[in-house]
């Protein structure tokens, strides 16, 4: 009757500890799904984008691919053409229109940084290019405000 007894409670455990460790792997195996799931829009947007520069704007090499959610949507791709001239291309995400931009033409990303800081940012987390209405601009974060800074002009527009 004890033998009984304690082989099913030895049963049990086994059972429990199987239980679990079905359940970690189900909730590990979501969590995983999830994240691929959150990374999939920026990894789409990174390999169109850079496909429809090189196709379009020339880019030979592209530096940095982000996605500009502003009025409207454009993928930013900044990098070198043939010529080895730093070109800032924009292309709408909904419209696909391009707009390219010759870098040395107007500020810098650091620029944009240093008049950012200047009007209060503190820490940066990012800079992107992007279009604001109809002008080419510099999108600084800073925590949970954004700073558009002109391209051209150097101006802060917000």
């Amino acid at each position: 009757m004890k033998k009984r007894q304690k082989k099913a409670k030895n049963n049990l455990l086994w059972q429990y500890g199987l239980g679990m460790t079905i359940l970690f792997v189900v909730i590990s195996a979501s969590f995983l799904y999830l994240v691929f799931l959150g990374m999939k829009p920026y990894q789409t947007a990174k390999s169109e984008g850079e496909k429809l520069a090189q196709q379009y704007a020339g880019l030979e090499q592209a530096d940095q691919v982000d996605l500009y959610n502003g009025l409207e949507s454009y993928y930013s791709v900044l990098g070198r053409n043939k010529q080895q001239e730093a070109l800032a291309v924009l292309i709408g995400k909904d419209d696909h229109k391009i707009y390219v931009y010759q870098l040395d033409k107007g500020i810098s990303q650091d620029k944009a940084a240093t008049i950012s800081r200047e009007k209060g940012a503190s820490d940066i987390d990012k800079i992107t290019f992007g279009r604001y209405q109809d002008k080419p601009i510099w999108e600084v974060k800073s925590g949970n405000q954004y700073y558009l800074v002109d391209f051209e002009t150097g101006a802060v527009i917000q």
